[in-house]
């Protein structure tokens, strides 16, 4: 992932799919939590980190895995949608990268999420 760059990661509804792909990437013990999928690209937040899954290039055959260990995030900040608002919004930082945004679909609940960072971070 380049610095800055916002992925719209969509929600649950099809996140069995990005659990699929990053299934072979998983560690003896790790667990996923929650998967999501949106247009293109996806997340998976397990008991130990956070995969981010981005499609790249027109076909969307090249595929970037981003991991980030839970142990390295320092802070993190969630916005859920509004009214006017057509995504919830979640922006972690960590020692390794300077910031990470994703953005997922409106109407998602990020307090699993958030209570999964505040428990690995506190």
């Amino acid at each position: 992932m380049s610095a800055g760059e916002v992925l719209f990661v969509g929600d649950e509804k099809s996140g069995r799919e990005t659990a699929d792909y990053v299934s072979s990437l998983l560690l003896d013990g790790e667990q996923i939590l929650v998967a999501t999928k949106g247009l293109r690209d996806g997340s998976v937040f397990t008991n130990k980190r956070i995969l981010i899954v981005n499609k790249q290039g027109l076909t969307g055959k090249k595929v970037e895995v981003f991991s980030i260990s839970l142990r390295s995030i320092t802070a993190f900040a969630v916005e859920n949608s509004g009214t006017f608002d057509l995504d919830a919004e979640l922006k972690v930082y960590g020692s390794g990268f300077n910031l990470v945004q994703l953005k997922f679909t409106k109407g998602f609940s990020l307090k699993p999420i958030a209570d999964l960072l505040a428990e690995a971070i506190l």
